[in-house]
This record gives C-alpha cells, sequence and structure tokens, in this order.
C-alpha cells in the first residue's frame, strides 16, 4: 500500500511540474496583439534550430485546447517531391485519463514530443485525420495555408514577442505553434518524400530499422523477446514501449516512405534500378506525343479511358477511342505545382511532365502501377498504358457535358 500511494505521489508530481513548466509559444489570441506571419521558406527548416523552428517555416506542430481534448496539427511541407506537397495531420486527444485534465494551458504548457506525448504526460489518439494535398503558388510568401478548396488557416504571429501559430476561423480556434524535434534516428523518413537516389545511401539492415524507427518513435509496444525490442530499448528516445497500434500517429509522408523503403527491402529490391519496362514505356509515350503520331498514342492508351473526379461520389467517366481526341488536350492542360530553382511554387500543365529530362526515378520502382501528374498507368497483361486519369472541380464538368453530348447525338432521333 506504501509504494502505491509512493507511486501515485511520484505520477502527481510529474504531472504538476509538467503543468509548471513555463513555454515560450503561447498564442495571443487578441486581435489586436496579432500581426500577419510570413514565413521564409528560403531558409528552409533546420529541426536543431528553436528559432528556425518557429519563424521560418510552417513545419512543426500546432496545440490547441478545449475543456475536454487537446488539439494537434502536424504540417511538414515537403519540397524535394514531385511537385510540392503538404503533409497535414490533426490528432485529438481525450483529457480524461489524466490527473488534473488541465496540462495544456497557455501559460505553463511544455514542448510537444512524438507519439502522443505532452509534457510527461501520453495520450492515446481518439480521432486521426492524414492528409496530402499540392501546395498552391499563393502558399509562398502568404499569410495562409489552404487546408482544401474551402478550408483555410491563417498563420499569425504575436506583436512583442516570438510566438507564432495557426488560427482556424471555422472553428475560432487557436493553434500556438510548439517547438518540435523529431526524435531518435533517421529524422529524413518523416520530413520528406524519398526517392531511389535517397533509399539508395542505405543497405537494407539500414532501411529495415528506419522503416522500424518510425513506429519507435510513437512507443510502438515491440514484443520484448523479439529484435526490434532489444535494439530501442537501449536507446533513451525510446521511453515507454506504449502502444500496440500506433497507426493514428503516423503520418501520410511517413506511410509513403514506409511503403517505399519495403520494395526496396523485399524481392523487388533492384540493383540496377533504371533496368525497368516503365522507362521504355515513358519513352515511347514521350515520342508519340512529340511526333503528335495518334495511332501510336491509341496504342498506349486502355480504353475505355477512366475519369475520375475529385470526390468519391463522382461517378467515373468512361471516354472511348473515338471521344479521346477531344478530352486528352483538356488533361493535358490541367494545372499542377511544381518548384522551381529559387524554391518557389509555380503553376504548370500536365503536358509538361513529358519534358522533363528525369523520367521520374521514384517511379521505377513500381511493377504494376504508376501515377504521374494526373494520370494513372496500368501494367495490363505485361504491356504498360495509360488507363486513368483524374479531373479537378473544373475539367471534370467539362469531360462530363463533353461525353453527355456525344451520347445525345450518337441516339437515333425520335419522329
Amino acid at each position: 500500500m506504501k509504494q502505491k500511494l509512493l507511486f501515485i505521489l511520484f505520477f502527481y508530481s510529474l504531472t504538476i511540474f509538467a503543468q509548471t513548466k513555463q513555454a515560450n509559444n503561447c498564442p495571443c489570441t487578441i486581435q489586436s496583439t496579432i500581426s500577419e506571419w510570413k514565413p521564409d521558406f528560403k531558409k528552409g527548416f533546420d529541426v536543431k534550430s528553436i528559432f528556425n523552428n518557429f519563424a521560418y517555416t510552417v513545419n512543426g506542430i500546432y496545440i490547441a485546447e478545449d475543456r475536454d481534448t487537446v488539439y494537434q496539427i502536424k504540417i511538414i511541407v515537403d519540397p524535394k517531391s514531385y511537385g510540392t506537397f503538404v503533409y497535414y495531420q490533426h490528432l485529438s486527444f481525450s483529457k480524461a485519463r489524466l490527473i488534473n485534465k488541465q496540462v495544456t494551458l497557455c501559460e505553463t504548457t511544455t514542448n510537444v514530443h512524438d507519439g502522443g506525448w505532452i509534457g510527461n504526460n501520453i495520450f492515446e489518439p481518439k480521432n486521426a485525420i492524414n492528409k496530402r494535398f499540392v501546395a498552391s503558388d499563393f502558399f509562398v510568401g502568404e499569410n495562409y495555408l489552404r487546408i482544401d478548396k474551402s478550408h483555410f488557416f491563417s498563420l499569425y504571429k504575436c506583436d512583442k514577442k516570438s510566438e507564432f501559430g495557426i488560427h482556424d476561423a471555422n472553428r475560432q480556434r487557436y493553434y500556438r505553434k510548439a517547438y518540435w524535434e523529431i526524435e531518435g534516428d533517421y529524422p529524413e523518413i518523416s520530413i520528406r518524400s524519398f526517392t531511389q537516389v535517397d533509399v539508395k545511401k542505405y543497405d537494407k539492415q539500414q532501411l529495415a530499422e528506419m522503416r522500424n524507427t518510425v513506429y519507435a518513435r510513437y512507443n510502438y509496444a515491440f514484443k520484448e523477446s523479439g529484435k526490434w525490442y532489444q535494439h530501442f530499448n537501449k536507446k533513451p528516445d525510446y521511453r515507454w514501449n506504449h502502444f500496440k497500434d500506433v497507426t493514428p500517429f503516423i503520418t501520410t509522408v511517413e506511410k509513403e516512405n514506409i511503403k517505399y523503403i519495403t520494395a526496396f527491402e523485399g524481392p523487388d529490391y533492384y540493383d540496377d534500378q533504371f533496368n525497368n519496362d516503365f522507362l521504355d514505356f515513358w519513352q515511347k509515350l514521350k515520342t508519340a506525343l512529340q511526333q503528335t503520331d495518334k495511332e501510336k498514342l491509341y496504342a498506349l492508351v486502355q480504353f475505355p479511358l477512366n475519369v475520375n473526379g475529385e470526390h468519391d461520389g463522382m461517378p467515373e467517366l468512361k471516354v472511348s477511342k473515338q471521344q479521346f481526341d477531344k478530352i486528352w488536350p483538356l488533361l493535358l492542360q490541367q494545372e499542377n505545382y511544381d518548384m522551381n530553382d529559387a524554391g518557389k511554387l509555380v503553376s504548370w500543365y500536365s503536358k509538361s511532365a513529358f519534358s522533363k529530362a528525369d523520367p521520374f526515378a521514384e517511379q521505377m520502382i513500381h511493377t504494376k502501377s504508376n501515377n504521374i501528374a494526373n494520370l494513372g498507368f496500368d501494367n495490363i497483361n505485361g504491356v504498360w498504358k495509360i488507363s486513368s486519369a483524374y479531373a479537378d472541380t473544373e475539367l471534370y464538368p467539362k469531360i462530363q457535358n463533353l461525353l453527355t453530348a456525344d451520347k445525345a447525338k450518337s441516339q437515333p432521333k425520335k419522329n
């Protein structure tokens, strides 16, 4: 009984310590005391620099709360990926299991760790949302972040202080930016999309360790008799061996990288990775477009071509060979985004993908399906074909109307 009482007092002391430790990143929420925050993307993101972690980038973790729940947003901007993608994660944590339930008061909040840690308390997420989207050109040099076409976060800083945050106007919720440093080894797997150039820096054993590091970072409960428990239990950043399921914590960029490096660990690992028939197909496709040779192009398309909209509820459109000539130019003119040499986002069209010198080396490992820009490719009975395309909310109705008009013309007129 005495030992139990001592444990309760010890845990309570840790909680009080977590509550009283001062933080330097609480948000000001009075309109007159805040101003626009425009991060300086040219300076990049340095996880080891506290000031860079706040002022220069939107990368990081943001915290808000209400009476019962702590909300955590993690934002990672990936400038090395094809196009500039933003990885966005929103987690909700219940306070019900904590002694005081008010551990994140603005004046006393400690810094945030991966794996559900806030101060000395561990949270288990009750809700997780992961998104991956392309940042539009207004993202650079502006003071707001677009989560989707109708949802924006404004970026703000506190006047007279070096404090930063994001404001969700829809929910009237202010998120303060917390200092965040990726813990443990291989931080690169958590902050950018991997390509073959990245993966080839490591041997298979290192790739396996890197993949499991993500799980360890979020306090996954490895089997105590197993290899990885013994490996990570020796490391100071692996603390509790707590969660049986860390899926809610893992971000989209981490999921993509884990899937990607797993392919290199397995039987599809290529010592000469450029010996891949997708590269041959890509060159044929480029030639057909450059020569405007319709017959060569038709041979590289799976008909009917499936065109999908932005939302799951939009019906899949079927484009026949006869309709393809009208639809194809529209697909090539669809807008995408990429980075120029100055590190800024620029708008470009799908057609420009076929003029790039690098034939997307990161795609070469895939042997059955691929996606580049707004086009999907499948290996059908050993032959690569363009099998699908994506149309945004502006293009989709145009294609739908064209197909509807063609269908009406083809039907016999009634007397």
